[in-house]
Formats: structure tokens, sequence, C-alpha cells
């Protein structure tokens, strides 16, 4: 590069050159609902990526990551090769709290794992955490210590409930991997890579372990123990503590109700696709509903059903073969959902943030990196997401009087058919400080 003048300007002009060419090839498909008669457009920045990337990390050295953000709007689409290594820390849940504060959990079950809060341009790293939950209402947290869970009202308030880890082991020994909190602070869903269980005053329960065979022959112990490791383990509270629903790669969606203080199986719904991954409860639209995605390499799948129709329900989601359930998304591999008044947001493995209700009509903005989490802001006027590439990325919405057959788009950085604005973004790369953009 010349200089950074003239790099800023050729990112500038070609980003926006880029992203008006998609965005109207893209509203061919979901406006016209039509067929393009010409290539997608490719971006042609790729060969700024590593320049942009050192600028981006020396203008932080230096305090200057707004100046910075003036010169390089975000954009990872030129970023692409760059962003897919092992160099990124994962962000696998992010929240928003009542103070507009961020939280987010960083690293998989099998790296370090660690929870940051993130006030403006204040990035702390909270000691002792490798991970956090929250009750639908976010009325309760519950903060994941490798000896013990502690269950706090309110992110900064008291703790209501204290409960140990199942068979007097760490966290070490059970690979943690995701944690859901009743509506009443005194009970949780606790998701580990060997089995679910619930935690409560009264110790823990199992509900979801990898099936066995009572008929194999023994086998060694590493066979066994790997056997037994449970693939994308799964699970989600309704708001109102009713259900439980888990799953993971050897079963089919299974929803629990609790019966006279044990929790019982009440549904079970093949997958649309081979392998239960994600799932959700939606109890802010008119009609509560559960989404289910499962996954199986290029073709994966989101089906939904109403919770009126759930007990009893044994159903195909691959057959169909029940009037009770539909398809909210047959083509994307969904790695988080989020409930909205208008459907889901559905994160996928594309680098799409959707909202959807049904597979016939399509919201979306492109951010790039498998979307691992969704929140939104008690303002509702702003969403984070988490990204596998180390971001977190802070939209905010635009107040726009929606027109028929037009897009709703205010960013010109931005492939999207929202009127969202890319507001701020976090980069985590490993053995460095976190960055701003």
């Amino acid at each position: 590069m010349k200089n950074l003048q003239e790099a800023s300007e050729r990112w500038k002009n070609e980003g926006h050159e880029y992203k008006t060419a998609i965005n109207e090839w893209l509203d061919i498909i979901y406006i016209n609902k039509e067929n393009p008669t010409t290539e997608c457009p490719e971006e042609t920045r790729r060969d700024m990526a590593e320049y942009v990337l050192e600028e981006l990390i020396e203008h932080n050295k230096n305090g200057k990551h707004k100046e910075f953000r003036e010169l390089f709007p975000a954009d990872n689409d030129p970023l692409f090769n760059l962003l897919d290594d092992a160099t990124w820390q994962k962000v696998r849940k992010v929240a928003i709290l009542q103070d507009n504060r961020i939280v987010a959990k960083i690293g998989d079950y099998y790296d370090w794992q660690g929870v940051y809060i993130i006030k403006d341009d204040e990035i702390t790293l909270v000691d002792g955490l490798i991970g956090y939950g929250f009750s639908d209402d976010k009325k309760y947290f519950a903060k994941v210590h490798l000896t013990k869970i502690d269950v706090h009202e309110g992110w900064d308030g008291p703790i209501v409930s204290t409960f140990s880890i199942p068979y007097g082991t760490t966290f070490e020994e059970h690979q943690y991997e995701s944690i859901e909190v009743f509506s009443t602070g005194k009970q949780v869903v606790l998701v580990t890579y060997g089995e679910i269980f619930i935690l409560n005053e009264d110790g823990f329960e199992v509900i979801h372990a990898y099936p066995k065979d009572e008929n194999e022959e023994e086998e060694d112990e590493d066979e066994e123990e790997e056997e037994m490791f449970l693939h994308y383990p799964n699970a989600a509270v309704s708001p109102d503590d009713k259900y439980i629903v888990v799953g993971s790669q050897s079963s089919y969606h299974i929803v629990l109700k609790n019966e006279n203080g044990k929790w019982v199986e009440t549904a079970n719904i093949e997958p649309r696709s081979s392998y239960p991954h994600k799932v959700c409860f939606n109890y802010r639209t008119n009609q509560p509903l559960l989404a289910l995605s499962s996954c199986h390499f290029s073709h994966s799948s989101t089906l939904g059903v109403f919770v009126n129709d759930i007990e009893g329900l044994q159903a195909s989601g691959y057959s169909m073969d029940s009037e009770k359930i539909f398809v909210v998304d047959d083509r994307r591999w969904i790695f988080s959902i989020y409930p909205s008044a208008r459907g889901f947001y559905l994160g996928s493995n594309d680098g799409y943030l959707w909202l959807k209700i049904t597979d016939q009509e399509a919201s979306y903005v492109h951010l790039g990196g498998t979307i691992m989490s969704i929140d939104v802001a008690p303002d509702r006027q702003h969403i984070v997401v988490g990204t596998f590439s180390g971001q977190i990325i802070l939209l905010r919405w635009q107040d726009v009087v929606p027109v028929e057959g037009k897009n709703m788009r205010v960013d010109p950085y931005l492939i999207t058919n929202l009127p969202v604005i890319d507001e701020k973004r976090y980069l985590f790369r490993t053995d460095n400080e976190p960055l701003i953009w």
C-alpha cells in the first residue's frame, strides 16, 4: 500500500461498490423471487487483508481504534482467509446486561475457557469463571467455576443458590458445554460432553446420556470413554419451567416434562437432518414456539412446533409425517438461536444471521464467521453476536418505515435487507490483547 489514506479510500470505495452489487443481486432472489442471470459479485479487497489487520493491531496499541474504524469500516469479507484459522479464540456465548455491559464466554471445552466483561472500551477478564448462563428473563445468572456453580440474582447480585459439580468432581473431568437457568434460580440444567444434568437443592439427576447397549461386549477403557462422548449435546428450558428439550448426535429431539418430581419423556421428534444440534423456546410470539435445529454436513435444517402441540407428540422431521411440525429453515447449519416476536434469529455457519419464522421469507445480515451466540439488549435496539472467528459484533437497529418491494438496509458496508448498523466489534486473538474495531 502506498499510504494509509490511499488504502482507506480503496477499502471504502471498493467495499461500497461490492456491497451495493451483492445486495442488488440478493434482492433479485429475496424481493423479486427470481434467479439472478449474472454471477454473484466477488470481493476485490482480499489482497488488503494482512495490511488492514496489521493496521488494526497498530492503531489499537496506540489507542486509536476509533480513528481506524473511520478509515476502514468493519468488514470480514476481505479478511476471510485470515479469520479462518486457529489464531482466533472462539466466542461461545454473549449476553447484554441491563446496564448494556456485554458478557462473553471465550473458548471451547478443549481450549482455555474464560469470561470477559465489556463496558464500552474496557475489556476485563473475570477471575475464575469458565462459563455462565441465565434465566429467560435474565433475573438469575449462573456463574460456572471449575469446582462449583453459583446462581446470582442479577449479574452482580447476591448468591441465591450454589451447586456442587456432579459426582464430586471438577469441570476438568466433565468437559463443560453450557448451562441453562430455571426462572426460580433454584435449578439449572448443566450440559457437558458426558451427560446432561439437572442440579437442584436435592443434588443432581441425569436427564440425558449416551445410550448404553446391554448386548455389546465389554470394550477396553479408552474405546468405552470415546464411545460415551456426547457429540453436539444441547438443552433448553421453557420460560415457564414446564419443559426441557435435550438431544445429542445419537438421539432424537427429546422433550421432558416434570411429573411427580421426575423428568419424563413427553415427546420425541426425529430431526429433519441427522443430528440434533440446537434448540430454543420462544414465548415472545402470540403462540409459544419451539425451534429444533439439526445438522448433517451440507444438509442441515430447523423445525418448528407450537408448544401447545408438544405433549404426546411422536413425529419425524425427516419424513414430515405430522402436521404439527413445520420447517423454519431447510438449508443451513444453525449454531445459535434467539427468540424474537417475529420468529427466530438463526446464527449460521455461513456467517449469516437470519430472522425467520418459516422457510418462505427471510431477513438477514451477513457478518462472517460461524455465529455461535446471539442476544438482544433490554432496549431492543441492539443485537450482539459472538463468532467462531473470535469476534463480538454489536449491531444497532435504525428506525425505518418499510416500503413494499424495497430493501430496508441503511449501512452501506453490510450485506443485509434489515435496517441495522454495524456499530462496534471486539476481536479476540490467541495470546494477544483483545482488539476493538
